[in-house]
């Protein structure tokens, strides 16, 4: 079974090598938690390693996209990027079909993915489709998305934002997914924690510590393996 390391060393060694092929991993976050950082690290590590890698934005252009990457000494120019915030889609290589469905993201994306083979794909956010789709159809995507993993040997990683829509809905996107990340903020004294768990991860034996984590002008840094009582 392949694996797709992260491009965060402690964290590959936490899953013994990576994310396993054929899977769809969700990562929850907390407003402020960093995962869009997680994903850029993500993107980057394929990009380095020769594998296809489309990273799909809605929440910031791809211009802003580049430059974080290019802030984590990464480079970009191996990285397909769809930019859903931009009057005009930005992608290193735009299909003509895509353009004319650019009013309808969430099935032009399905339309890309049905005519190209990506090794890795990153969604940041599901939000953005969760708030102009309805919910069902979201789930689909996400059912496809499987498939697609399953089919391409792929792994795709989705970021959505905790607390924002109701509980049976994250319950439900948790449930579709084959691996689950959350990422939280917790007030500890004087200072602002951030803590990462897997809730679950399929063919995986994940983790049962809580580990801590920064945000370095260089990415991602994460602390001794710890509990929290």
């Amino acid at each position: 079974m392949k694996q797709f390391k992260t491009g965060i060393i402690s964290l590959d060694a936490q899953l013994r090598g990576g994310f396993p092929e054929g899977s769809v991993i969700l990562i929850l976050e907390d407003p402020g938690a960093g995962g869009e950082v997680f994903t850029f690290h993500f993107a980057l590590e394929g990009g380095g390693n020769g594998d296809r890698v489309l990273y799909v934005t809605t929440d910031d252009p791809a211009d802003y996209v580049k430059e974080s990457m290019r802030a984590l000494d990464g480079a970009v120019d191996n990285i397909d990027i769809l930019d859903f915030v931009s009057p005009k889609i930005q992608s290193t290589t735009p299909r003509d079909f895509l353009r004319r469905m650019r009013y309808d993201p969430l099935n032009g994306i399905r339309a890309l993915l049905n005519s190209e083979n990506f090794d890795r794909i990153v969604i940041n956010n599901l939000t953005f489709f969760l708030m102009h789709y309805e919910k069902e159809e979201v789930f689909k995507l996400i059912e496809d998305l499987s498939a697609i993993a399953l089919r391409d040997h792929a792994v795709h990683l989705l970021l959505l934002t905790r607390g924002m829509f109701d509980p049976q809905t994250e319950t439900a996107m948790k449930h579709v997914a084959d691996g689950v990340i959350e990422l939280t903020l917790k007030e500890v004294e004087n200072e602002i924690q951030r803590r990462l768990k897997f809730l679950k991860l399929k063919r995986v034996l994940v983790p049962k510590t809580i580990l801590r984590y920064d945000l370095t002008e260089k990415g991602v840094r994460m602390e001794s393996v710890m509990r929290v009582l």
